[in-house]
C-alpha cells in the first residue's frame, strides 16, 4: 500500500497528500452516501486526521446528522466546484475519510470492505472475495459485525421489471 498518496478535486484548488498509508480503504453503500456523492456508494480510504495536510485550497463543511448514529457526519468540500473529498465523523473525531476518487491515482488504494450493502442500488456487483457487511462494520457499542464474502460476484439487487 502506497504512503504519501496525493490528490485534490475536481477543478484543482484543493490538494492533500497523506503521511501514512490509509487504515483500510471501504465502499458505502448506505442512502447518506449515495446521495453525497449524486451516485451509488461513496468509496472513501480511512486515516488518522493528522495523517492527511491540505496543500491548498480552503474546504467549506456541511453537517448531517447520521440517521443511525445520531452523531454528525461532515462533508468537507471544494467550493468552487463542489467536490466532495472528505469526510469526518463525530463519532470517530480521529478519522478522517478521503474520498478515493479524488486521488490523483485511485487504483493506489484496495477497497477492503463494502458497508451498508442492503441499501445498495439495482444494478451495483459486489465483489467476490471482499467483506460485505449488510450494515455497518461494527454496532454503535463497538462489537464487530459479520461479514459475507462471496465466491463470485453478485448482483447486490435485481430490479423489477413492470
Amino acid at each position: 500500500m502506497n504512503v504519501g498518496l496525493e490528490g485534490g478535486c475536481l477543478c484543482g484548488r484543493v490538494r492533500f497528500r497523506t503521511t501514512q498509508a490509509p487504515l483500510r480503504t471501504l465502499a458505502c453503500h448506505c442512502t447518506f452516501c449515495q446521495r453525497v456523492t449524486g451516485s451509488s456508494y461513496f468509496a472513501e480510504s480511512m486515516f488518522p486526521v493528522n495523517a492527511v495536510e491540505f496543500n491548498s485550497g480552503l474546504l467549506n463543511s456541511y453537517a448531517h446528522v447520521s440517521d443511525g448514529s445520531k452523531k454528525k457526519v461532515f462533508v468537507h468540500f471544494c467550493p468552487n466546484c463542489g467536490t466532495t473529498v472528505s469526510l469526518t465523523f463525530e463519532r470517530w473525531p480521529e478519522i478522517r475519510g478521503i474520498a478515493r476518487g479524488c486521488y490523483d491515482d485511485p487504483n493506489a488504494v484496495d477497497v477492503s470492505s463494502h458497508i451498508w450493502t442492503e441499501s445498495a442500488q439495482s444494478g451495483t456487483a459486489l465483489p467476490a472475495n471482499v467483506d460485505c457487511f449488510a450494515a455497518a462494520r461494527a454496532t454503535l457499542d463497538g462489537q464487530a459485525e459479520p461479514c459475507t464474502r462471496y465466491a463470485a460476484p453478485v448482483m447486490a439487487k435485481v430490479k423489477i421489471s413492470r
